[in-house]
């Protein structure tokens, strides 16, 4: 006899979809977790493979990383009459006015020493940061006015979106100039300094993560807000000048200070803020003036400061060498989104 199939009763179809419902609820989180656990991952690998890109140039070049001003330089006075004649490769001053991140890291993708793909973070939030897929190789020997490309001058670094080119990098970097590159670039540096790491707001400052400032209006929160956190708050990973990286969730890493001159002339060693420039140069450059903002920028001091720069033949604020003679002499904008 015939015997027809049982179907499952609307109580039953109940019941499985119910724990179907509570094992997603179970699971999804985890795999969100593991996701986010991979990208961290994924950054800090990428962090510490640039780290050792720079210190692989470093390693044949006198021990200082990458600089782009050593390498397209000022012309040489050929006839001695105090004024440059010729660009000639490996020979002249320093040209300062070329030692931005965004020229300094072109220069590492044509040299091999980074991809264009692994400078855009796997937790990029900003709409203006994508990978420089068109990245040309091809311009390396191009004639360009006087002297020649060396790398691609059309990859770009700012975060505000009002250049050409937008971003295409997303890492905060320590700008090339005063005490933090001659003790940090130039030469083996601190544990305790950062070169690179999770990009940070304008001055480090928590409010720019929030969705409210601080009379209770609304406001969007610093794209860097949701790298690694969420808004409100602020997580990264930071390397380090000796190598070593650590995952932070403040702008504070343990054990970074810089020194405040107090008023009976002593000085006080601080937590070092990341994001905000707060030391002044002990050595003079022609750009430190004590009148002016602390956090402007220009101080020039070997305290950590991370961010974005990018020079501008239309602007010369964004990046401009103040000196023929000192390549560390150099006024800038902080990009920050």
């Amino acid at each position: 006899m015939h015997r027809q199939a049982r179907a499952f009763t609307i109580v039953e179809l109940l019941v499985v979809i119910t724990i179907m419902a509570i094992l997603m609820a179970i699971i999804l989180p985890s795999l969100s977790g593991a996701q986010a656990s991979a990208r961290e991952a994924q950054e800090r690998s990428t962090l510490q493979n640039t780290a050792v890109a720079w210190r692989t140039w470093a390693s044949s070049h006198r021990n200082a990383c990458p600089l782009p001003g050593l390498i397209r330089r000022q012309k040489k006075d050929l006839n001695g009459d105090g004024v440059g004649d010729e660009y000639i490769p490996g020979s002249g001053r320093e040209d300062g006015n070329y030692n931005d991140h965004a020229s300094m890291l072109s220069l590492c993708i044509m040299e091999n020493l980074l991809s264009p793909e692994q400078l855009v973070s796997p937790n990029e939030y900003s709409p203006v940061v994508y990978a420089h897929s068109t990245y040309d190789y091809d311009a390396l020997g191009r004639p360009d006015g006087d002297t020649i490309h060396h790398w691609d001058p059309y990859f770009a670094n700012d975060l505000t979106g009002n250049t050409i080119g937008f971003a295409n990098n997303s890492y905060a970097i320590m700008p090339l100039a005063g005490e933090r590159r001659r003790n940090q670039w130039d030469r083996t540096g601190s544990s305790a300094h950062a070169l690179i790491g999770t990009r940070g707001p304008l001055g480090g400052d928590p409010a720019l993560l929030n969705p409210y400032d601080a009379s209770g209006n609304e406001q969007e929160p610093s794209n860097t807000a949701y790298l690694m956190a969420k808004p409100g708050a602020w997580r990264g990973i930071l390397v380090f000048a000796d190598g070593h990286s650590d995952t932070i969730e403040s702008f504070y890493p343990e054990g970074s200070t810089w020194g405040a001159i107090q008023n009976d002339s002593t000085v006080t060693q601080l937590p070092d803020n990341v994001f905000r420039a707060e030391a002044w140069a002990s050595t003079a450059y022609n750009t430190q003036q004590p009148d002016q903002d602390i956090y402007d920028g220009h101080t020039l001091g070997s305290d950590i400061f991370l961010t974005h720069t990018v020079r501008s033949d239309d602007d010369k604020s964004l990046w401009n060498s103040q000196s023929e003679v000192s390549p560390h002499d150099i006024e800038y904008t902080p990009l920050h989104d």
